[in-house]
């Protein structure tokens, strides 16, 4: 094996009992999806079930299939909208659809009578993020509909937060506020809000269950609120490649693809076995505040790449940093280890990668 993805389950675990201890009686959503942020959907959901998550929740239908075909009877949340023809095997895996609508309980309602099976759903309100959901001022009617209809429980609503991480406080404070005047009214229901940012800033927020994604992956929204936590997160997650060939550049010999780089000196290249295909460099560009500071990002990108296509990028052999050097190819890129004594042939690198551009194709290798 020469390009892997490493996972350590001891810090899963750890940031798992991090977060409980912070939230006290809430109970975890454990958010899994998109391959639980890089990290390997199936073995995260056991990890957290085992650890004590009350729920599990996914974006789609097709993520939730497999945890169910491998075993995994924890509940499962779907977040997005599910489309009518999928209601029946939502149904049949006893998974639980979020819902914005009567009418989404109502057919659910009828497969589930013909099934002969109770179906759980959360309905999802509409506070101000605008994606889905149903309005504040339909979700009385919803719900006291839904009651009514056989074979079907509304046993949750929730909403989730647009601008929990940014530094103003009154766009979330305005959603809470929304999701109050709509659910004050609703007896013998539970209630979540909460996603990895409002968990940590807004404690009476918690309300019944929160939903934390990327802190169980050992992240911060955003630096600022590593800060503010008090949460001490370990990151489960390292891409690691060996070097499959070692090169010795004479002064001016150029390398690789359009030989945009040339070697301002002798020195060795190593030839490590990850490339953009298996997601190095495909991080995406940071957010910018204004067009200037969007004007001199560019410039600065620009800069960096037309000294070194890979400049800025290092990785770590024996211990020691060694810099990307020239264009990323897809499945392989060059370091500079002129000052790494002793590199061979299949030693091991640690390389950076952002864990959701990780390729799927690479294996994922759990330890602890």
């Amino acid at each position: 094996m020469t390009c892997w993805i490493e996972i350590n389950r001891a810090a899963l675990r750890h940031n798992f009992a991090q977060i409980q201890n912070l939230v006290g009686e809430s109970q975890i959503i454990a958010v899994v999806k998109a391959n639980a942020y890089g990290c390997g959907a199936l073995e995260c959901s056991q990890i957290f079930a085992e650890s004590g998550a009350k729920m599990l929740a996914v974006t789609r239908l097709e993520e939730a299939i497999p945890l169910r075909e491998a075993g995994i009877e924890t509940p499962i949340l779907l977040l997005s909208p599910s489309l009518e023809n999928e209601f029946e095997t939502i149904v049949k895996l006893d998974l639980t659809a979020s819902i914005a609508s009567l009418e989404e309980s109502q057919k659910i309602s009828e497969i589930s009578q013909k099934m002969g099976k109770m179906a759980r759903v959360h309905l999802k309100i509409n506070t101000g993020m605008n994606r889905f959901g149903a309005r504040p001022e339909a979700v009385a009617e919803i719900v006291g509909r839904a009651r009514k209809l056989p074979n079907i429980e509304v046993e949750a609503a929730f909403t989730h937060f647009a601008n929990a991480a940014d530094p103003s406080e009154i766009p979330t404070k305005n959603q809470w506020e929304e999701f109050q005047n709509a659910t004050c009214g609703l007896k013998g229901m539970q209630f979540h809000l909460c996603n990895s940012a409002a968990l940590l800033r807004f404690p009476a927020m918690r309300l019944d269950f929160v939903r934390p994604g990327t802190l169980l992956y050992g992240q911060f929204p955003n630096p600022e609120l590593s800060k503010i936590s008090g949460l001490k997160l370990q990151d489960p997650f390292q891409a690691k490649a060996r070097i499959v060939a070692i090169q010795d550049l004479k002064k001016g010999e150029t390398f690789g693809y359009g030989s945009e780089w040339s070697a301002p000196k002798d020195q060795k290249i190593a030839i490590c076995a990850i490339g953009f295909a298996d997601g190095l460099a495909m991080e995406p560009r940071a957010r910018v505040e204004s067009p200037l500071q969007a004007i001199k990002a560019g410039i600065e990108r620009a800069a960096r790449l037309t000294k070194n296509p890979g400049a800025g990028r290092m990785v770590t052999i024996r211990r020691q940093k060694a810099p990307i050097i020239g264009r990323i190819a897809m499945q392989t890129c060059a370091l500079d280890v002129s000052k790494i004594e002793g590199i061979q042939i299949g030693d091991e690198a640690m390389v950076p990668m952002r864990r959701l551009a990780a390729g799927q194709n690479l294996p994922r290798l759990y330890v602890n």
